[in-house]
């Protein structure tokens, strides 16, 4: 609890805690950081609170932000840290899949209402980059655009997740069951799948396997995105303020990145800054489970380093 440095993570689709629990005892353990771990609201599913008895509809991406502003309240309310001269712990947040939103979200929210209490001094993004904040559009050089077959991949498993939560929401849970079911394994046949085998083993491997109502019922972020514009989703204005570490695996049939943000980071690197994205060889997108050495050592690292 006195350690110089908090952590946040939060996992994204389709996990809860459970899935950064390994890397949050090394951070804890190994860095002496005070690490805390959550997950977007209902992806938990505790005895005395079950998936079930959350809101049906989901959560909105505004609820999403202001469940992980409360999550940083909480970790925060741990610290005991004290420098001498009234100064705090510095803040990371660490951020997977559908994680990554919110935790944008709040990260440039937070920076804009001055709150040094709850903005973190340093982000690190798993898999997931988002594009680079408006103000910076302007000196953004052509990035190619995607491929067709990129497209489809892109986009198919998202409206097939979002149609199966509307189904459950709004028809049936049994016939939600059988179009999800339907439509992932003519995914499959058709290699349209978004990742490999070797993320698929990740799934498998799972301690405690999420019953497949469950996993559409946390595909309510798919169908939030459909009904509107995500607001304050980029990465923060001042990279030098708010350094950002984005990693990420190369075994996947499609990248979950923003291309022009992958640009900006890699020009922050190149002038020597904190901010910089790496490539991880032989992971997908559960990377931090795949090459856990490689991951702890780089968030550490970057840490230390800021």
């Amino acid at each position: 609890a006195n350690s110089a440095e908090i952590i946040l993570m939060c996992a994204g689709f389709p996990d809860d805690h459970e899935i950064f629990v390994p890397l949050a005892n090394r951070l804890a353990n190994e860095g002496g950081y005070l690490v805390g771990v959550t997950c977007l609201p209902g992806f938990d599913d505790r005895e005395d609170f079950p998936y079930t008895r959350h809101k049906k509809e989901g959560y909105t991406f505004g609820e999403m932000v202001a469940s992980m502003r409360e999550a940083t309240k909480a970790v925060r309310s741990e610290s005991t840290y004290s420098d001498g001269k009234g100064g705090q712990a510095k803040l990371t947040g660490i951020y997977h899949d559908w994680g990554v939103i919110p935790g944008l979200i709040l990260t440039n929210r937070c920076i804009q209402e001055k709150n040094d209490m709850l903005s973190p001094d340093r982000v690190v993004l798993f898999d997931v980059l988002g594009p680079p904040h408006p103000s910076r559009l302007k000196d953004m050089p052509e990035v190619p655009n995607k491929t067709y077959y990129e497209l489809i991949v892109t986009w198919t498993y998202r409206v097939i997740l979002a149609i199966a939560f509307s189904i459950r929401l709004y028809i049936s849970k049994i016939l939600a069951l059988i179009f999800a079911g339907f439509s992932f394994a003519i995914l499959g046949l058709l290699r349209l799948s978004a990742t490999y085998d070797i993320d698929s083993k990740v799934i498998q491997s799972r301690r405690h396997p999420i019953k497949f109502d469950r996993l559409i019922y946390m595909a309510y972020p798919y169908a939030a995105m459909f009904r509107g514009r995500i607001e304050d989703f980029s990465l923060p204005k001042d990279l030098v303020k708010t350094s950002l570490l984005y990693m990420y695996g190369t075994e996947k049939r499609i990248m979950f990145h923003d291309k022009r943000a992958l640009l900006v980071l890699e020009r922050e690197e190149r002038k020597g800054r904190m901010s910089k994205a790496i490539a991880v060889e032989d992971a997908g997108h559960w990377l931090f489970m795949q090459q856990p050495d490689i991951c702890f050592e780089e968030v550490v690292k970057f840490i230390r380093d800021a």
